[in-house]
């Protein structure tokens, strides 16, 4: 049993039957390097030595182990055996079993989403200070996302920031569209101007759920497919 077999708990009303495990993929804790290598694909094995950085090649190395670890351990297919392909919106998926997921990663941490019966899109971010809030916020937030920006200064701005980005992140990794579905078109649903869910789009209909992480100084957001 690996230390990231620790399911991170998440609002089971909100997001039922998914697990959220979570990943350190600079260090051996979670899962050491050479485990991981040895699940990999040999498609995988060359993606990696195609790395010019070894930050980045043991980094990938690690989340893409991290993902099929926990695939096999659902599906009860061996992780090196696991067939991984992208769908027309370059989503992967395994067409082996009926499971959904999702990984996201910020700096050296991975999350990795898990959900039995319907899609599901996650995404991490660490609070970035430097980031250029307002500039940001004109070109991906609509004019009430913005105003509740603007009423806010410091550390509640700069959350509450990541909050809304992390938010539309899940909502365009949910269906796989990613950045072709432009961020300002994603409209969110705010009470007392924190994100409670999405008006836009439309369709599919979704959910949002903010999850609580032991490492401070990180907001994640997952989104899935309303129930009907």
């Amino acid at each position: 049993m690996l230390k990231s077999d620790q399911t991170i708990a998440a609002n089971t009303e909100l997001v039922k039957g998914v697990s959220i495990y979570l990943c350190d993929l600079d260090t051996d804790s979670d899962i050491p390097l050479s485990f991981a290598q040895s699940l990999l694909s040999p498609s995988e094995h060359a993606r990696a030595k195609r790395f010019h950085f070894e930050r980045d090649q043991k980094r990938f190395i690690r989340g893409r182990g991290f993902l099929r670890y926990h695939l096999s351990k659902r599906t009860g297919i061996p992780a090196g055996q696991i067939h991984l392909e992208e769908g027309e919106r370059g989503k992967p998926f395994c067409p082996e079993r009926q499971i959904h997921f999702n990984l996201s990663h910020s700096r050296n941490i991975a999350v990795l989403a898990l959900s039995p019966s319907a899609p599901i899109g996650i995404d991490i971010e660490f609070i970035d200070r430097k980031v250029d809030v307002h500039g940001l916020s004109r070109t991906c937030f609509n004019a009430s996302e913005c105003a509740v920006l603007s009423s806010l200064t410091g550390d509640d701005l700069h959350r509450r920031f990541f909050a809304f980005w992390t938010a539309k992140e899940a909502r365009m990794k949910l269906t796989g569209e990613g950045m072709s579905l432009a961020p300002k078109s994603i409209s969110l649903a705010l009470e007392n101007g924190r994100p409670v869910g999405y008006l836009l789009p439309e369709h599919p209909t979704a959910t949002l759920n903010f999850v609580e992480l032991p490492i401070p100084g990180m907001v994640c957001c997952t989104a899935t497919l309303s129930q009907q």
